[in-house]
């Protein structure tokens, strides 16, 4: 049996003895670590093959890896009731990931994914400018401190990185990708989403491949198939936890992924995390977390109202 199947299955059987919550917190947990493995190796390979060609391969395999799961299901799992969105999400996450996989070829592990912390900073300017929610003195000052945060670790006293940027405007845009994919998550499944994901952005990354493709030999293909399993582990887990739980609950869950890339960065290609770091790191946090909260409180009471 496919392993991305059996492992699918087993979360299901898990889910049964557990609350929901729980459960929707642990898949972002494990979406997390997935999602940093698959950077890692993304690292790794770009020493040697271009990030475009990894980025073509990685949207390509998703249909062999989901290829039993298709199989099994037939044409329903292609059917989505909301094309527009799809269209959307697949549009927006293909400038994403292009942007993101270049910021990963020439960043630190660590400070790549701190910096991928400030989506729900970029999560709450949208809601104010296109939802007109409104924003107080609180959240205001958590967006500066988290404004803060992000200088402090893009150094920009030393240098500022094409990568870096590149990462947060990756950011941004993987932020406006959450709401189409919590808006998926209320008609599509998430094998549905995942799948759409890899085959919509096959055009967009093989036209920027194709004047870089080159030969590659197995240990680079057996990496790129492990880079291609461990990102839709990644996505499918993460659209199942926004399937079970509020996003303003799960976000700061994810955060654990700073400790795994500090970890396997200084394990695999031997960066030290800064103090900077880490103190930038601990301003993001603090912010996206009281943001999170905040977001929770406020739904509470207006579904008491």
């Amino acid at each position: 049996m496919d392993p991305i199947v059996s492992f699918i299955k087993t979360l299901d059987k898990i889910s049964n003895n557990i609350p929901s919550s729980l459960f929707a917190i642990s898949l972002m947990i494990i979406s997390g670590l997935f999602f940093v493995l698959m950077h890692s190796a993304v690292k790794y390979l770009s020493k040697e093959v271009h990030i475009f060609e990894i980025a073509f391969f990685r949207c390509a395999l998703v249909i062999f890896v989901l290829a039993p799961i298709i199989f099994q299901q037939g044409k329903k799992i292609f059917k989505t009731k909301q094309p527009k969105v799809q269209f959307l999400r697949i549009t927006t996450n293909s400038v994403a990931m292009l942007c993101f996989f270049y910021g990963i070829s020439t960043t630190p592990l660590a400070q790549l994914t701190t910096l991928g912390f400030t989506v729900p900073i970029f999560a709450t300017i949208l809601a104010v400018i296109f939802m007109k929610e409104k924003i107080r003195l609180r959240r205001t000052t958590a967006l500066i401190v988290g404004f803060i945060g992000t200088i402090i670790v893009m150094r920009p006293d030393i240098s500022i990185e094409l990568g870096a940027l590149l990462i947060i405007f990756s950011s941004f845009l993987w932020s406006i990708c959450l709401i189409f994919i919590k808006k998926l998550t209320e008609t599509d499944s998430a094998v549905t989403i995942s799948l759409y994901f890899g085959i919509g952005m096959i055009p967009a990354t093989f036209a920027l491949a194709l004047p870089v493709l080159e030969m590659i030999d197995l240990r680079q293909f057996i990496i790129l198939i492990f880079i291609a399993v461990t990102g839709t582990l990644a996505q499918t887990i993460m659209n199942s936890a926004l399937e079970k739980g509020e996003l303003a609950l799960l976000l700061p869950f994810d955060f654990l992924r700073l400790i795994w890339s500090v970890l396997i960065g200084y394990a695999l290609f031997s960066e030290e995390p800064t103090i900077t770091l880490w103190l930038g790191g601990l301003l993001i946090i603090g912010s996206t977390s009281y943001i999170a909260w905040r977001e929770a409180t406020l739904k509470k009471v207006d579904e008491k109202l």
